[in-house]
C-alpha cells in the first residue's frame, strides 16, 4: 500500500469563490487526494470581497493569506502586496514545516520564489505545475510593463526570469500540462527526468452527453430556444478570451445563418481584463439581444454544455483549457483557436475544428465550416467523447497520488 502524504497545494486563487479553469482543476484535485487517503491543505490568497480566512471545504483545510486582489496588471502597484504575499508565506511554511510532506504550487510565475527555498532547507518535496505557456515567458506581465518605466521594467522582469528558471530547475518535479509547456521546459533547462505530463482533469461523471429529449428538456429548463442552433461559450468573460472578436463576428454569421443563438456563461469578475460590460454594451448597439444570452455564472456548466450543439472558444492564448475538455467530454463538435493543448487534443474536421488566434476571417471561415457539415456532428461529438479518457479525473487524480507517495528524503 503507497504512503499517504501531508500535501500543500500553494495557489493564487482557488474555488470557491474565484471560478475558473485553474481553479476548478485544483480544487476537483485536492478532494481527490484527500478520497485517496492525503492529508491535504490549500493555502491561497485572500479574494475581494473577503471570502473566509481559514475553513474546511469538505476534507480539505482552506486558508487563505493577505493581500487581497487582483495583481496582475498593476505594474509598480503590485510591487509591495506581492512581497508581502510572498514573505507571509515564507514564514507560514518555514513554521510548519513539520507538518506537510510535499508541495504543490500552481503557477511558476511568483510562488517558487519562496517555495523552492523553503523546500530545500526543510528537504520537502516541491512539485510546480506550469498552468499556461505565457505564463513561462513572462515573469512580469505584459499589462504591467505597459504601466511601469520601459527600461526599469524589463530590467526587473529579466532579474525575476532569471531567479525563477534557477527555481523551476531546483524543484523536484515541474508538472507540464501540454506538450507545448513540456518543449518549452525543457528549453529553459528543466532536466527531462524532472518532467512529468500530466494534462488538467474532467469530471466525465458529471459531464457527458445526454439523449436528443434531455438536451430538449435542458433547453426549456435554461430557457433557451428548442428550434434554433446553439452556440456555447463558457469562461472568464475578459478580452484575452477572444469573446470581441467572437462578438464583432456574431452578425456575419447571422446574415448566412439566421437560426444561430449564443450562450455565453461566465463572467468578468475577479478578472484583470474584464470585458462583460463591453460585450453587453456591444450586444445592445448591435441589436443582438434575440440571438446573444448572457447567462452568467453557473455551478452548473455542465448543462449549458448538454443543452447546446457547439462549442465555441476563440481564446488568444492558453495553458490547457479545462472548458475544452469539458465540452468534448460532453460529446460536442467544437471550434476553437489552436492555441495550448488544443492542437494536441483537435484532429481537425475528425472531432473537432481549429482556427488560428486574432483572425476573425479564419474564425468565420472556420464556424462556417463547422455549420455546413451539421449532418456529422452526432459522428464528430462521440469522436470528441472518446479523446477524453486520458483526462478522466480519476486518472488524472492517480498520477498526482502517486508522485506525492513516492518515497521522501530518508525513505526506503
Amino acid at each position: 500500500m503507497k504512503p499517504s502524504r501531508r500535501v500543500y497545494w500553494l495557489t493564487e486563487a482557488f474555488y470557491p469563490p474565484i471560478v475558473g479553469g485553474q481553479e476548478l482543476f485544483a480544487a476537483r484535485v485536492v478532494r481527490a487526494l484527500a478520497d485517496r487517503g492525503h492529508q491535504v491543505s490549500v493555502i491561497t490568497r485572500q479574494t475581494a470581497p473577503p471570502a473566509p480566512a481559514a475553513e474546511m471545504i469538505g476534507a480539505v483545510h482552506v486558508r487563505r493569506i493577505a493581500p487581497a486582489g487582483i495583481l496582475k496588471g498593476k505594474g509598480w502597484r503590485a510591487i509591495v502586496p506581492l512581497l508581502s504575499f510572498l514573505m507571509r508565506l515564507a514564514f507560514l511554511l518555514l513554521r510548519e514545516t513539520k507538518q506537510f510532506d510535499v508541495l504543490i504550487v500552481s503557477g511558476v510565475k511568483i510562488i517558487p520564489l519562496v517555495v523552492v527555498p523553503v523546500c530545500l532547507i526543510a528537504r520537502k518535496r516541491c512539485i510546480l505545475r506550469a498552468e499556461s505557456f505565457f505564463e513561462l515567458h513572462e515573469a512580469v506581465s505584459a499589462e504591467s510593463l505597459e504601466s511601469m518605466n520601459a527600461v526599469s521594467g524589463r530590467g526587473i522582469g529579466a532579474l525575476a526570469d532569471r531567479i525563477r528558471r534557477l527555481m523551476i530547475r531546483r524543484a523536484d518535479y515541474v508538472i507540464a500540462i501540454s506538450a507545448e509547456i513540456r518543449e518549452q521546459l525543457l528549453k529553459r533547462g528543466v532536466a527531462e527526468a524532472r518532467i512529468r505530463q500530466i494534462p488538467n482533469a474532467v469530471d466525465t461523471e458529471s459531464f457527458h452527453p445526454v439523449s436528443l429529449e434531455e438536451k430538449q428538456r435542458l433547453r426549456s429548463k435554461l430557457g433557451l430556444p428548442l428550434e434554433k442552433t446553439v452556440f456555447v461559450f463558457s469562461g472568464r468573460l475578459s478580452r484575452a478570451k477572444g469573446l470581441p472578436l467572437l462578438l464583432e463576428a456574431w452578425p456575419a454569421l447571422l446574415e448566412r445563418h439566421p437560426d444561430l443563438y449564443l450562450v455565453i456563461v461566465g463572467s468578468g469578475k475577479l478578472s484583470f481584463d474584464d470585458c462583460e460590460a463591453f460585450l453587453r454594451e456591444f450586444v445592445q448597439a448591435q441589436g443582438l439581444q434575440n440571438s446573444v444570452n448572457f447567462a452568467g455564472e453557473s455551478e452548473r456548466v455542465y448543462e449549458y454544455l448538454q443543452a447546446a450543439d457547439l462549442f465555441v472558444f476563440p481564446t488568444e492564448y492558453e495553458g490547457f483549457s479545462l472548458a475544452l475538455v469539458e465540452a468534448l467530454a460532453c460529446a460536442m463538435p467544437v471550434a476553437v483557436t489552436a492555441v495550448g493543448a488544443a492542437p494536441d487534443l483537435i484532429r481537425h474536421g475528425q472531432n473537432g475544428f481549429l482556427f488560428p488566434p486574432k483572425d476573425k476571417a479564419a474564425m468565420l471561415t472556420v464556424l462556417n465550416l463547422a455549420l455546413e457539415q451539421r449532418p456529422r456532428w452526432p459522428a464528430i461529438g462521440e469522436a470528441a467523447r472518446d479523446s477524453v479518457a486520458p483526462f478522466d479525473l480519476k486518472v488524472v487524480a492517480d498520477r498526482y497520488s502517486e508522485l506525492c507517495s513516492e518515497p521522501l528524503p530518508g525513505e526506503k
